[in-house]
């Protein structure tokens, strides 16, 4: 069996003939072919940007307009020797033609450079310059498809599980420098009218994660009115991470009302949390009693997030009143941010005097990006006061802390948190 080897002598490729026999043949063929090739890129080009749905057929099309190129650069290459190489080269290299013994020309021929290494070098050069050239000529495609069109053509498919795709990857911080482009942002807009839940879910958290502003209108709308109680939890968390607007902070207000479903209420506190508007807060301590504790729960979370003074007095009184369990320990996790320096040797007192084997329960939930938010952190009661002096006044109390992180006596996670809350205070003194 012969062992195969790379053929670098042109004159045995054997390839386009035809064109070559004649210079007006080579000349013609040249220009046709470079209008066929901008006229098939134009076109593919346009097909793909606005139409297509399969990432697959668009990679067929873009390597049928590479060859395509390719056999451009061929007969520009070979125009090229026609008329700067040496004389005869066209009939010796692409004919392959040997001149009569008795011919004039016989002894050119022979003594003719076959000029191989120029050739493919100018193939290889006029491939480059066409496909530049080209991509210039309809707009950029290649900067276009990579950075939008590849979302798009996924957005367009039939298959939800595509469409998907498409936003989850866009999401994805290593694609952060392409979030701020107009037809993306424009693309995730249009997701929110796709017929599919899951999809119009994944457009609403993308639009909020990315700041689409121009999605606020159909956010507001989605969480209103969307049919899928799901979809409408995720808008209202969405809306709430867009720029502060009274609209957007008077609809959620409306969502975490009694008469709301329990899922789209606790997506409702989602958005006034990452809003984190003061104003706000008189609406959420109206929900603090609620009867479902998650309920609860979520709307201390939303006020220790926004972490005014004005809901100190109302969180401080259901702490001093209400007996241990889920709603207390919500209500502890708030006042930890909405406590003031007065609170302080309170605080201290309680973590000296409360039972160490008191814990409060965790309560968490998972964005798609899989950021975790702990609306309850799961530790002890003494925790949790700790924390209070830690956010209240720690530098006045700052020897009790070292005594804290120094007593073998005290459990290593008491001793931990106190080391944390001391690095913090020396980071600020810096």
């Amino acid at each position: 069996m012969k062992r195969p080897k790379l053929v670098t002598d042109v004159s045995q490729w054997g390839l386009m003939r035809w064109p070559a026999r004649t210079r007006a043949r080579l000349v013609i063929s040249s220009l046709i072919f470079i209008v066929l090739a901008t006229a098939c890129a134009y076109f593919s080009a346009d097909y793909i940007l606005n139409t297509s749905s399969s990432v697959m057929f668009n990679l067929v099309l873009i390597t049928a307009n590479l060859f395509l190129l390719l056999v451009t650069a061929f007969l520009q290459a070979a125009l090229i020797g026609e008329f700067f190489f040496s004389p005869g080269w066209r009939q010796r290299v692409l004919l392959g033609e040997t001149p009569p013994a008795k011919s004039e020309l016989g002894d050119e021929l022979l003594a003719v450079n076959d000029h191989n290494a120029e050739f493919i070098a100018i193939i290889a050069i006029a491939l480059l310059v066409n496909g530049f050239a080209i991509n210039q000529l309809i707009g950029g495609f290649f900067d276009a498809y990579h950075n939008e069109a590849f979302f798009q053509v996924r957005m367009r498919s039939d298959n939800p599980e595509e469409r998907l795709a498409s936003l989850t990857m866009l999401a994805d911080p290593l694609n952060n420098q392409i979030w701020e482009r107009p037809a993306l942002r424009q693309m995730i807009v249009d997701g929110l009218d796709d017929p599919d839940a899951r999809v119009r879910r994944r457009a609403a958290w993308t639009a909020g994660a990315l700041l689409v502003r121009i999605a606020d209108e159909k956010l507001l709308a989605l969480a209103t009115d969307d049919p899928d109680l799901e979809t409408r939890a995720q808008a209202a968390h969405a809306l709430g991470k867009l720029p502060p607007a009274e609209e957007h902070r008077l609809t959620l207000e409306g969502l975490i009302a009694a008469d709301q479903p329990a899922e789209v209420r606790l997506g409702a506190f989602r958005g006034l949390a990452a809003m984190a508007d003061a104003y706000a807060v008189p609406a959420l301590l109206n929900e603090i009693d609620d009867p479902d504790e998650t309920v609860a729960a979520y709307a201390y979370w939303a006020l220790a997030r926004i972490g005014s003074s004005e809901a100190r007095d109302e969180v401080k009184s259901r702490v001093d009143t209400l007996p241990h369990g889920p709603r207390r320990c919500a209500a502890l996790e708030a006042f930890k941010m909405v406590s003031t320096k007065d609170d302080t040797i309170s605080a201290r007192r309680h973590f000296q005097r409360v039972d160490p084997e008191l814990y409060c329960e965790p309560l968490t939930f998972e964005e798609p990006d899989e950021n975790i938010h702990h609306v309850v952190w799961g530790e002890s009661v003494r925790l949790k006061w700790l924390k209070v002096v830690g956010n209240t006044d720690p530098f006045s109390h700052e020897d009790w802390m070292v005594r804290l992180v120094n007593d073998p006596e005290e459990d290593v996670r008491t001793r931990d948190v106190a080391d944390e809350i001391l690095r913090q205070m020396r980071r600020v003194q810096r």
